[in-house]
């Protein structure tokens, strides 16, 4: 899924191409298939549409998108120009067919490929550069993060101003307290990184 805001593009802020959604689809080898694939932002605007065909052989096939609309979240639209995106088959250890893209850049095979908002094609994370968001968090968000996480393991609210809940009744007390812990330890590392980062404003002002 896309999602609305800017920044450095990440693998979260681009419309992404899954291999599974053609075999999700029933799609099998010696067959084929077409039909429109829909991402959204998060405020349910369309983000990009896709009309495709695609056909499987027994060890190769070949995914043609032939029309690519990309949205704004104000709903304002580019056309892309087509794009075909070579598909190969491996046989897993456990039996089974696995399929993977070939990134149009690299040539190396590829679970998803990726479309950002400033580019006109589909490849692989490594092709486009693509880091993950947690990857380019800054120290705060990382520690908010933490925070929210060791929350909603016991059930709790996001608000990290909110009390944390008592146990649940499913829980053992050893790992409600486990949590706990882990709680109140991201809760201290986020409240440190707020009195530094005010220390420093205040720093600043004074200076």
């Amino acid at each position: 899924m896309a999602r609305c805001g800017g920044g450095r593009p990440t693998v979260e802020n681009s419309i992404t191409l899954d291999v599974r959604h053609l075999t999700r689809g029933g799609l099998v080898s010696g067959d084929s298939q077409s039909g429109t694939w829909q991402w959204m932002w998060s405020n349910n605007r369309p983000s990009c549409q896709v009309a495709y065909q695609a056909h499987l052989g027994e060890d190769t096939g070949l995914l043609h998108l032939a029309s690519i609309t990309c949205f704004d979240p104000y709903g304002r639209f580019r056309h892309l120009p087509s794009q075909s995106i070579r598909l190969v088959a491996t046989a897993p250890p456990h039996g089974g067919r696995r399929w993977w893209f070939v990134c149009p850049q690299t040539g190396r095979r590829a679970m998803k490929l990726y479309l950002p908002s400033d580019v006109c094609a589909f490849a692989s994370r490594q092709a486009h550069g693509l880091g993950y968001a947690v990857q380019r968090e800054s120290e705060g968000e990382q520690a908010r993060r933490r925070a929210r996480k060791a929350r909603a393991r016991i059930g709790g609210s996001p608000n990290l101003l909110e009390k944390l809940p008592r146990k649940p009744k499913w829980m053992r007390w050893a790992t409600y307290w486990r949590h706990m812990e882990a709680c109140h330890l991201a809760d201290q590392q986020t409240l440190a990184f707020l009195i530094s980062s005010t220390n420093r404003m205040l720093g600043r002002s004074i200076a």
